[in-house]
């Protein structure tokens, strides 16, 4: 019977978890995904190597499990973040913001999927995917509240439009693995997204408040 190493099982299954998870993260940044195996990160985490099978089959299953784990608490905290702005456009740009910033290289965990997104089969890739659908619920939500309140404009499929909000995010995320500064991205970013959400009334009174705020007073004659 394996050593237990904490007051319950629970707790035990809790902290072998976090060491393969350490230890997957650590193997693709010091030897690349492709190379390594569940026998190599089980040995990175101390652990015998049947024990890894308790947590995952396949290094595929493994990395899926991992970026999960670190999507769910990413997703609780923009939530809560998120739920206390009434503007659609602000949250937006909350949103923006968070994910690129979780994303950058050298941040620990998410950026995971920065070093593996094309080397994977297309199945894995679908449930990588698939771990970030809460985000997007998030997004689509901001639009239809935009829309409800008049200031984004009205659409007629929202899950589609949302789609193509995601390939300006991987755009940008893309922007900033090439070295661009992750701050200007995000501007960019956010300013190009909400342009087309907002109507063209609105992007025009958007302008026209732009445009005053940069006007100098007048002088008196």
């Amino acid at each position: 019977m394996p050593r237990i190493d904490a007051p319950t099982i629970a707790e035990h299954r809790d902290i072998i978890w976090k060491r393969l998870r350490d230890s997957l993260l650590e193997a693709i940044e010091e030897e690349g995904y492709a190379s390594l195996s569940l026998a190599g990160v089980a040995r990175r985490a101390g652990i015998a190597r049947n024990t890894i099978y308790n947590y995952a089959p396949t290094k595929d299953a493994l990395l899926v499990a991992v970026v999960k784990s670190e999507v769910e608490p990413f997703v609780a905290a923009l939530v809560e973040a998120s739920s206390g702005i009434d503007d659609p456009e602000d949250r937006l740009a909350l949103v923006v913001r968070r994910q690129l910033a979780a994303l950058v290289p050298g941040v620990r965990g998410l950026p995971i999927v920065n070093m593996t997104e094309t080397m994977l089969p297309a199945e894995v890739s679908a449930s990588l995917t698939a771990c970030f659908a809460p985000v997007l619920t998030i997004v689509a939500g901001i639009v239809e509240q935009g829309i409800a309140a008049g200031v984004f404009r009205p659409v007629a499929d929202v899950p589609r439009l949302v789609d193509m909000m995601v390939g300006v995010m991987v755009a940008a995320r893309r922007a900033i693995l090439a070295g661009e500064p992750p701050d200007l991205i995000a501007d960019e970013t956010t300013e190009f997204l909400l342009g087309g959400l907002r109507g063209r009334k609105t992007r025009g009174r958007a302008e026209q408040k732009h445009a005053g705020a940069e006007r100098p007073p007048a002088t008196p004659s």
